[in-house]
């Protein structure tokens, strides 16, 4: 296992989104941008396989790109922006308890195994007790929360907008360990998500970096320069890593804006290999294959031992992709028209596709064999693939 070789090594021990394709970029002093790609019509596809929707509810609106759904013991937990969280039956969609926070939140729900957690855009963190929805402590962040906090092995880590992280014990909401990386002066807005291992962290900076924290301590084990700044401009400079961090058994896979796709080795943090690549949206992998939803929103396929590009799928440039997942060996990714696309695994064409939906696609999530979307206009839906 991945985190017993990390373990090795002593792991053991602002701005509004601007970004919303490929040329429009976030500042601190407001927005620069370039003519945004314009959205690929759908085309006609040979439909292989058929998307259902099992069940459908309307709640809450929640923002582009900040909200998706936590699923866990056949229960899925959705929050509104306005600061509305829902526990939902997984089968059916029947509203299980609802909490009212009477606060705006800032990104969607996480958990580990007794407890769920929501943060505000004013950077407050609620635990809630996930059987009943009962707010078990609260505590502030030092900014605004963007992406779900980071929750397990006994431990809640949030990263702050200011590029503070911080380690909380999950049963109190006290803080065990904090640790400063201030961002670059103009980032895009957003950061990944820390990824919790047994016994260590990994941390994707605004800065190109990528961080093997100790996940008792904070103390960094070591760090890899995914992509290095360059350029005149401060626009041409940035290298932000906002993706998801996946590993597998053998090895660390990570992307950043303008920069590389890269396999990392665990022990040192050593780039195994690494080919040119840009992504805020992720990624999502096989045994075999990371699949990757680029800046242009083109969808690639890589053979994970060697990082040779094996497909490349074009035809929903534009439409603003989000993070893609993996269910019933097929790759599913969704749009900001509601749209949610289905491509083969083995040369990325387009086999499925589901058009019911209005709003903007929060990243899918995917649950035995079950796909789970949360839309900016309230909807949140359990999808099955045939």
């Amino acid at each position: 296992m991945l985190a017993k070789r990390l373990s090795m090594i002593g792991l053991t021990m602002m701005i509004n989104r601007c970004v919303l394709a490929a040329f429009t970029f976030a500042f601190v002093a407001g927005c620069a941008t370039e003519p945004v790609v314009e959205p690929t019509p759908l085309s006609s596809i040979k439909a292989e396989n058929k998307i259902d929707r099992t069940w459908k509810k309307s709640f809450g609106s929640a923002r582009r790109g900040r909200f998706s759904p936590y699923v866990n013991n056949g229960v899925v937990y959705v929050a509104s922006d306005a600061g509305t969280v829902r526990s939902l039956d997984q089968q059916t969609g029947k509203n299980v308890w609802t909490k009212a926070l009477d606060v705006r939140l800032g990104s969607g729900v996480s958990g580990d195994s007794d407890q769920i957690y929501v943060s505000s855009i004013d950077g407050e963190i609620y635990a809630l007790q996930a059987s009943s929805g009962d707010i078990l402590w609260q505590t502030a962040a030092s900014s605004e929360v963007l992406v779900p906090v980071s929750a397990g092995f006994g431990v809640v880590v949030v990263r702050s907008a200011d590029g503070r992280i911080v380690s909380l014990d999950a049963a109190t909401g006290k803080e065990r360990w904090s640790t400063t990386h201030t961002p670059p002066a103009l980032t895009i807005n957003g950061y990944s998500r820390p990824y919790l291992l047994d016994g260590g962290l990994l941390v994707g900076l605004d800065d190109g970096r990528l961080l093997a924290l100790n996940l008792s301590t904070g103390k960094t084990i070591w760090e890899t320069i995914v992509s290095l700044p360059s350029g005149r401009s401060e626009v041409e400079r940035l290298v932000d890593i906002d993706a998801n961090i996946l590993t597998d058994d053998e090895a660390i896979y990570i992307v950043n804006y303008r920069g590389k796709l890269a396999r990392i080795e665990p022990v040192k943090g050593q780039i195994q290999w690494a080919v040119p690549m840009s992504s805020t949206a992720g990624i999502a992998q096989t045994d075999t294959l990371v699949v990757i939803v680029d800046e242009l929103d083109v969808v690639h396929g890589v053979e994970k031992t060697s990082g040779r590009v094996l497909w490349t799928q074009e035809l929903m440039k534009g439409r603003r992709l989000n993070r893609p997942i993996i269910s019933n060996d097929i790759v599913l990714v969704g749009d900001e028209q509601g749209v949610l696309h289905g491509l083969a695994l083995d040369d990325g064409r387009l086999i499925a596709r589901n058009t019911s939906f209005n709003g903007a696609v929060g990243n899918p999530v995917t649950s035995d064999d079950v796909v789970f979307l949360q839309f900016s206009d309230g909807a949140v839906s359990a999808l099955t693939i045939e």
